[in-house]
């Protein structure tokens, strides 16, 4: 990941502070890389080309691994007796919740 020191208007600051955080985003960081994805996206930057049609199956593919990978974590912590599947399966239902909320 490559980082980046930008200088914005006030005018710019003032609309970061009252109408974004907390819609797209809770820091400053965060708020402004997502108005800069959704810029991208909108424009047809990041959709995948038509010479590269593989890549959403890509993209499905590595989240179906990340996905196997923290199941497999969960199952390993049960056993071990650090965490009950039911209180992971509670918190991340809680959380996808509160994001949600948040979004609206």
């Amino acid at each position: 990941m490559r980082r980046a020191l930008v200088s914005l208007p006030d005018g710019v600051w003032k609309i970061v502070d009252e109408e974004l955080k907390g819609k797209i985003g809770e820091g400053d960081s965060e708020v402004i890389r997502n108005v800069m994805i959704a810029y991208l996206t909108e424009k047809g930057y990041l959709l995948p080309s038509k010479s590269q049609p593989n890549q959403v199956m890509q993209i499905a593919d590595e989240v179906e691994m990340l996905d196997t990978m923290v199941n497999s974590l969960v199952e390993v912590l049960e056993e071990k007796g650090q965490i009950r599947y039911s209180e992971w399966e509670g918190r991340l239902k809680k959380k996808i919740r509160d994001r949600a909320s948040k979004s609206q």
